[in-house]
């Protein structure tokens, strides 16, 4: 039977934000920008707790791609993006060991040290930051071994990343405090000469620091990708609600972004004729007709 034969599924509210989630979730995924904006603009508070276990690794690889497809300037040069940049990569290392033993614990270090160097240089670089907060940084970011109380918080986070036991030596361990101990050195070295550091040009400098972390970074993306499912339009046909899956089959797996446009367009008002025949007042004159 032709698709356009069968009568539209009356669909609740709980049916209707599984499917708004799923499309937001492959507008990320497909770096589908038009759709996430009419999303956003038709449901403007999509649920904050997300139905979806891959909605934040899926706001990061958005946000990385997004800086892949236009960086590394200018946002290099700015310490927010690279302060979220760290955090959010940081943060996803410590909750998702899969992804640590994708990427192996020398290269997790190797593109987080990479990205703490960039930051504790923008960081050193800007008049917003005094020389306290730029020795925090250092001491914080580039801790080096042995393991011992003034430093034990600093390492204590580095082990989280790693996945390493602090109370067992490691090889990781090793490598990470001898790596630290050159990039400290050498931002401990541009302190002592912060004046005349903050008056060069550092975009070359810079540039030259994050050709050194971009493959790693761009193996992170790739692992990124690999945590989620390969189509989240499939997964429209794999709901658990037989009214959802009935509507599998008017969007293809491959439809471009003007075609999963067009079925959200179809879907909310397949939701407004819902909240229709669903009301009270309308389920009252049926109730009335049937008696």
């Amino acid at each position: 039977m032709d698709t356009s034969e069968v009568l539209d599924p009356i669909i609740n509210a709980d049916e209707f934000d599984e499917l708004v989630e799923l499309l937001f979730c492959h507008g990320l995924h497909k770096d589908f920008p038009d759709l996430l904006s009419r999303i956003n603009e038709i449901c403007p508070n999509l649920a904050p707790e997300p139905s979806s276990p891959h909605r934040q690794i899926l706001f990061l690889l958005a946000y990385c791609q997004s800086f892949q497809k236009n960086g590394p300037l200018p946002d290099i040069r700015h310490t927010m993006f690279l302060s979220t940049l760290h955090d959010s990569v940081v943060g996803l290392f410590k909750t998702e060991q899969k992804l640590v033993e994708l990427m192996t614990k020398e290269s997790t270090y190797k593109l987080v040290g990479g990205l703490r160097a960039v930051l504790a240089r923008s960081i050193l670089m800007s008049p917003k930051y005094t020389v306290k907060d730029i020795e925090r940084t250092i001491s914080s970011y580039f801790p080096t071994l042995p393991v011992k109380p003034s430093n034990y918080r600093h390492w204590e986070s580095w082990a989280e990343i790693l996945k390493v036991d602090l109370e067992e030596k490691s090889d990781a361990l090793t490598f990470a405090s001898n790596v630290n101990r050159t990039s400290a050195k050498y931002l401990k070295d541009k302190l002592d000469s912060l004046p005349v550091e903050r008056k060069k040009c550092h975009d070359e400098s810079i540039i030259t620091v994050w050709t050194s972390i971009a493959p790693k970074f761009d193996e992170f993306v790739r692992h990124l990708r690999s945590l989620l499912p390969e189509n989240f339009l499939v997964k429209i046909g794999e709901s658990s609600h037989p009214k959802i899956r009935m509507l599998s089959g008017r969007i293809s797996p491959g439809a471009d972004e003007d075609e999963v446009m067009a079925f959200f367009d179809y879907l909310s008002d397949i939701s407004i004729e819902s909240k229709f025949w669903n009301s009270d007042f309308v389920q009252t004159k049926i109730a009335e007709c049937v008696e």
